[in-house]
């Protein structure tokens, strides 16, 4: 892994292919780590986020992830998240958002 930003709900790290991969809870607090890291890694060719060690995610996470997918768009890509859990699908699902994404792979 290369990179590293955390509190104490959630760590965000930046692996070797350029994926930003969050580890935790995407909350209230844990939403603006991963609003920095995304802004960060924004300008590569195509965003990337590993989602396969969150557990939890509520609408500052969701408000971080609609966020980068507009300014993704307005670019021509789009954002693909990885490792889609149960959690994350369901925000997703329910909100009407899943299309704002390209979903790379699910896990169980």
């Amino acid at each position: 892994m290369t990179g590293s930003m955390n509190d104490e709900s959630l760590t965000i790290d930046v692996d070797d292919g350029g994926a930003i991969v969050v580890h935790g809870d995407i909350d209230m607090a844990g939403g603006p780590v991963l609003e920095a890291a995304i802004l960060q890694r924004e300008e590569h060719q195509q965003l990337v986020i590993d989602l396969d060690d969150v557990s939890f995610i509520d609408s500052s996470g969701l408000r971080s992830l609609l966020g980068a997918s507009r300014r993704a768009r307005s670019r021509g890509t789009d954002v693909v998240l990885r490792s889609v859990g149960p959690e994350v699908a369901r925000l997703l699902d329910i909100t009407g958002t899943t299309s704002q994404f390209v979903i790379e792979s699910h896990r169980g």
